[in-house]
């Protein structure tokens, strides 16, 4: 190909893991690293998923509609629901995308492979999975793994992904000893991510007399966290029931609204989703709160009270 033929490009490596199938490219020096990969010619199928932001919110919005799992049941919310008058109900939709890390620091690792011993130089945030994962990719057993965790520049839960250090760690077998770098440009950090999830809700209350809200009833949907990260990671193992991440910071509120019900539905959106700080916190707190704020704007009240 093309990309071979390039000046100080020593060889390109097919890279086949949990997390998808591409190429390295390994090469003298970093530039000629990337001037390489922009050269290959490379058809790839479409994914299993929608390819814009259109039809995954037309996906998150379907799901919204299928049987989900109810994770907080207080009172009797269809009862409270069934004979309110229509000034006292309030809606609202939410929604939020897909969010990147976006670290300071694009994803890297150094690995050398050398008699046997694989050494990884790589700021992680989970060294035993570096070094379990790594141990399977290169056929060593887990003791001939040494990880040397260095100072990284950001993680925010990006760098539980081992992705990186596989790449480094298949790329090393083919260097005969000799160390290898491997640095993504800052638009494959972008592009293979494990994202925050996009997310989608529906919320409805209903006013007392007094304006206080006296039932609420919310339905959040969300690709699974748990389910994704389980795919790449422990493929073999499947989850063991409802993904309480969908709802976290939702579910688990301290209101005493008296008929309160929150639930949750796992959308089969499969672009891969991963630890983003507090991940279905920093989701629901948004929806959760706004969602208070719109009750007492809807009810003339104080959203402190």
């Amino acid at each position: 190909s093309k990309a071979e033929k390039m000046p100080g490009v020593i060889k390109i490596v097919p890279i086949d893991t949990n997390y998808g199938h591409g190429f390295g490219i390994i090469a003298e020096n970093t530039w000629t690293a990337f001037k390489a990969a922009e050269a290959i010619d490379t058809e790839w199928a479409d994914p299993e998923y929608p390819l814009d932001s259109a039809g995954i919110s037309k996906a998150l919005k379907r799901t919204l509609g299928t049987k989900g799992s109810v994770m907080r049941d207080d009172g009797d919310v269809n009862t409270a629901f069934a004979d309110a008058p229509r000034e006292k109900i309030v809606e609202a939709d939410y929604a939020v995308p897909y969010l990147a890390h976006a670290t300071m620091e694009p994803m890297n690792a150094t690995a050398r492979l050398k008699d046997g011993v694989l050494d990884i130089w790589c700021g992680n945030q989970a060294p035993t999975l570096v070094r379990q994962l790594c141990a399977n990719a290169v056929g060593i057993e887990q003791d001939n793994v040494n990880v040397h965790t260095t100072f990284m520049g950001g993680g925010f839960g990006r760098r539980v992904e081992v992705d990186y250090a596989l790449c480094a760690a298949l790329m090393a077998k083919e260097t005969a000893g000799r160390p290898i770098k491997v640095i993504w440009t800052r638009e494959e950090d972008m592009r293979h991510d494990a994202y925050r999830p996009a997310s989608v809700g529906k919320f409805q209350a209903r006013l007392g007399n007094d304006g206080m809200p006296i039932a609420v009833d919310m339905t959040i949907a969300s690709p699974s966290l748990i389910a994704s990260t389980l795919r790449r990671l422990f493929p073999s193992i499947s989850p063991l029931g409802p993904d309480k991440s969908i709802v976290d910071g939702a579910h688990n509120q301290p209101y005493t609204i008296p008929n309160y019900r929150v639930t949750g539905v796992a959308a089969p959106v499969s672009i891969p989703v991963g630890s983003w700080r507090s991940v279905g916190s920093s989701i629901n707190g948004f929806f959760h709160e706004g969602f208070l704020d719109e009750i007492a704007v809807a009810g003339k009240t104080d959203p402190v009270d």
